[in-house]
């Protein structure tokens, strides 16, 4: 016969608690294999890592191991002490140079100060000795003047007396009497303490030119010096191109006509050494190819040419003078005279 199985009844709500229990054992589980992993990984890099103090490593006992961590740190505090000192080394080095420059900045503005102070006392010195009365202007001195007079030149010198010397402007009074024409150079100078010396280089009229019923005097060097209806004891120049209007004192003639001049201080110097200078009354310009000189009181006209080999035509024309004395005539040496002779062609 066959046995009948037991009739177990189930209760299907302690069945899904129980169910839910076992899930929640399955979690609790595995969080604490999680854990357990965890704190075996943290365990094992604790083994990694040596420490002296807490691992015992065989052939070294606990005591040298100490010892050496102490040294290690002895080593690192030497270190920090040295580079400490090396530091301060340095500054001392540095603040001593610099100590140095200071010293030779203080001793330089010093020497400055002092110089400067000592300059200050003497100019004040000076100034104080120049302005006393002791350097007023007693005497006014005038030297190489024979034309202007001492009081001319003193007025247009606009010196003082009893002015102090040092107070009176010298360049200005130099400027004052250049303005005369007859004044071609001037110095001043001072004799301490109370004297002023000027000294004056004249220009001389040399030459004349005719202007209406007088004449204009005129130097070497083609200035205008003086109109007067006084005639000179100097040749005339007759041809010149200057134009009336610039016939005042001061002026020089126009450039062409100082050209010319320079060709005529030559011909009077050469005629000068020949004793014959004194006998020319007047002299042509106005062709720069012929100069033409007069002799008044030989009554004689001479045809020079241009410039060229005046002192061969100068002896021509004094041999011609002496050997037709008192016979009027025109004499012509504006020729080669190496393969011409010089000529004399007497007035009819």
């Amino acid at each position: 016969m066959v046995k009948k199985a037991k009739e177990v009844e189930i209760n299907l709500y302690n069945f899904n608690a129980h169910d839910e229990q076992s899930k929640k054992n399955v979690k609790n589980k595995k969080k604490t294999k999680k854990k357990k992993k965890v704190n075996s990984e943290k365990n094992k890099t604790a083994d990694t890592k040596f420490n002296f103090n807490n691992e015992i490593v065989i052939g070294i006992p606990k005591e040298e191991t100490k010892k050496l961590n102490n040294k290690n740190v002895n080593k690192k505090k030497i270190k920090k002490e040295t580079s400490k000192v090396k530091k301060k080394k340095v500054k001392k080095v540095i603040s001593e140079k610099e100590r140095e420059k200071i010293k030779k900045k203080r001793i330089k503005k010093m020497r400055i100060i002092k110089y400067t102070f000592l300059l200050v006392c003497i100019v004040s010195a000076i100034i104080a000795t120049a302005m006393s009365p002791l350097f007023n202007i007693k005497q006014i001195n005038i030297q190489g003047n024979n034309k202007i007079t001492n009081e001319e030149i003193i007025s247009l010198s606009q010196i003082k007396i009893d002015e102090n010397t040092y107070k009176t402007n010298i360049h200005k009074a130099q400027h004052k009497i250049l303005e005369n024409p007859y004044i071609n150079d001037v110095k001043i100078k001072r004799k301490i303490p109370d004297k002023i010396v000027i000294i004056i280089e004249e220009r001389k009229p040399t030459y004349m030119l005719e202007y209406g019923s007088g004449y204009v005097y005129i130097s070497n060097q083609g200035y205008i010096l003086e109109i007067s209806s006084q005639k000179l004891e100097v040749p005339i120049i007759q041809g010149t191109e200057t134009i009336a209007e610039e016939f005042i004192p001061g002026n020089r003639l126009c450039i062409n006509d100082l050209e010319k001049m320079s060709i005529v201080i030559k011909i009077m110097e050469v005629a000068a050494n020949n004793d014959i200078a004194n006998l020319i009354t007047r002299i042509d310009i106005q062709n720069d190819q012929n100069y033409k000189l007069v002799f008044e009181s030989e009554q004689k006209v001479a045809n020079l040419g241009n410039g060229v080999d005046l002192s061969t035509k100068i002896l021509n024309i004094k041999s011609i003078l002496e050997k037709e004395k008192g016979v009027s005539g025109e004499i012509f040496v504006d020729m080669d005279l190496k393969t011409n002779n010089p000529i004399f062609r007497q007035n009819v």
